[in-house]
């Protein structure tokens, strides 16, 4: 089966109960749409778990982009050695949900750093497939910008990762083509309102908000069908946080 995650955000423990839930195996295939840092305790172990799967396929998303933009002057320098632009830009970033990414990064060795930085490198803008005949788009935040007919590889990385999707139109004539997103969560979307993906006009949207206290979604795209986990011991408390 293939499914697709987004915005983990940190929560191991509920990506990992979400695994066991949907009993992923070494014949599955796993999307993660990007935001697997920041915010939650635990994201360098969510990133390594990851590392050691090939059948696991991550997408950039905008925590991904913070963290890489602030993290990659730690490698040659520790905090004090900084410009003040640097220590302006990690400030904006650490009150932004970094605090937990930063603090293990920089525990981690100077060459698993590196291997760190290269890894982020290494994630998908997008990813095009086609299951079942009918065709996915995937993304981190939507496609800004668009137009039917301009080519996936012309968007850019804002138009990606931080444009966020309107939910309220179709993008694609084509009703047997999707576009599959996070970093909306879906109970900031409107008519809609409640942790549980959004799967109308031809959006497929599954951030649910599991780090803000909602849940954590796996969208199998086989079957047309969701999988969930609820946020571990938190309140619904800063749902509405994006």
């Amino acid at each position: 089966m293939t499914y697709a995650i987004s915005d983990i955000h940190g929560c191991y423990e509920e990506y990992i109960k979400l695994l066991e839930k949907i009993n992923f195996s070494e014949d599955d295939t796993l999307y993660i749409l990007g935001d697997i840092c920041d915010r939650g305790e635990k994201p360098m172990e969510i990133y390594n778990d990851i590392m050691a799967r090939d059948n696991v396929i991550p997408l950039f998303g905008n925590h991904e982009h913070l963290a890489y933009i602030n993290l990659r002057h730690l490698i040659k320098n520790d905090v004090s050695k900084l410009t003040k632009d640097e220590r302006l830009d990690l400030i904006d970033w650490l009150t932004s949900g970094g605090k937990p990414t930063f603090s293990e990064f920089i525990s981690l060795s100077k060459a698993d750093r590196m291997d760190f930085m290269e890894f982020l490198k290494s994630f998908s803008m997008y990813e095009d497939i086609t299951i079942n005949g009918k065709r996915f788009v995937l993304t981190h935040a939507g496609l800004g910008g668009f137009s039917e007919d301009k080519p996936l590889d012309e968007y850019t990385l804002h138009q990606l990762i931080w444009e966020r999707a309107d939910y309220s139109k179709r993008y694609f004539s084509d009703p047997n083509t999707f576009l599959v997103t996070g970093h909306t969560p879906t109970a900031n979307i409107p008519n809609h309102g409640r942790p549980e993906a959004y799967k109308a006009n031809g959006h497929i949207a599954i951030d649910c908000g599991c780090a803000s206290g909602g849940r954590l979604c796996a969208y199998c795209f086989e079957t047309d069908r969701e999988f969930y986990v609820d946020k571990i011991n938190q309140s619904l408390e800063n749902h509405f946080k994006m």
